[in-house]
């Protein structure tokens, strides 16, 4: 099987999105999310430079601005303390 840079871009990037998404989703902790988060962005790396590659504008705009929210994604999780402290990470019980 042959591949082009392209196409293995693409792999990656389904693969990075996959885990990203479900990590993401699963909210197990700020470090997981965070890490979820970088996923994501590795995703939108990926995606960008195949656009880039097969001159997909509208790909590559679209993950350029992905690739922003999802490094502010990762550093809101991983990056930044959390507000009020670990305990404000953790949901309240009902009452």
């Amino acid at each position: 099987m042959d591949f082009t840079l392209p196409e293995l871009f693409k792999w990656a990037a389904m693969a990075f999105t996959i885990l990203g998404a479900g990590m993401t989703a699963a909210d197990l902790g700020r470090r997981f999310t965070g890490w979820g988060f970088a996923s994501l962005a590795a995703a939108s790396a990926c995606w960008l430079a195949s656009a880039q590659l097969e001159q997909e504008s509208q790909l590559g705009l679209t993950n350029l601005v992905l690739l922003a929210l999802n490094l502010f994604g990762v550093w809101r999780w991983l990056v930044r303390k959390a507000p009020g402290g670990a305990e404000a990470t953790r949901p309240q019980p009902a009452e």
